[in-house]
């Protein structure tokens, strides 16, 4: 191989993003957060949002989706599009990072998956569920995202804890070693 080849092949390598999985309302940390790793591995990030309620029906040239409802007595299709107020969020939480915005419509863990296969991503990152009754409830009926990932395809699947972070304190970061004495 030739050192312009091996070099080109280097930057292809560069180019493979981290797919992060986000909602609308998803913490500040797991935004920032895999930001920090992106740039660690010296990945773009691709932010990806997927509406579970709706299942593709077409991929568009764009790498957007054409989606119908699950209802079948809703027969729109509409074309998914990423919250452009997520967007403007992550723009602003980190201005410096290399980042594409994308919606899809469907299992988010199939969803995912596939896009992290069609855009050979280095890893896939979401972050875990909100503490509380409500989001243990839906994880018990929806089950979890992460879980779902790490058994389901060959990605390696970052997982950000946001319960600590929620709360203002990160047991994990702490900067004061801590006190067993007391």
């Amino acid at each position: 191989m030739t050192e312009a080849a091996g070099s080109q092949a280097a930057g292809a390598a560069s180019v493979r993003p981290l797919v992060v999985g986000v909602v609308a309302d998803v913490p500040d940390a797991v935004i920032t957060e895999a930001a920090s790793l992106a740039a660690d591995l010296g990945s773009p990030l691709l932010f990806v949002t997927v509406e579970p309620l709706r299942y593709s029906i077409s991929t568009l040239p764009d790498g957007s989706v054409l989606s119908m409802p699950l209802d079948p007595d809703v027969p729109d299709a509409q074309e998914e599009t990423f919250d452009p107020d997520l967007a403007q969020r992550v723009r602003d939480l980190v201005p410096h990072a290399e980042a594409a915005f994308l919606a899809r419509a469907g299992d988010p863990a199939i969803e995912l998956a596939r896009l992290a296969e069609e855009r050979d991503a280095r890893a896939i990152a979401v972050g875990t569920r909100k503490p509380g009754f409500r989001a243990s409830l839906e994880e018990f009926l929806a089950g979890s995202i992460a879980v779902s990932l790490a058994h389901n395809q060959a990605r390696p699947v970052i997982v950000i804890p946001v319960a600590h972070t929620m709360e203002g304190h990160d047991p994990a970061r702490r900067s004061a070693p801590v006190d067993d004495a007391s």
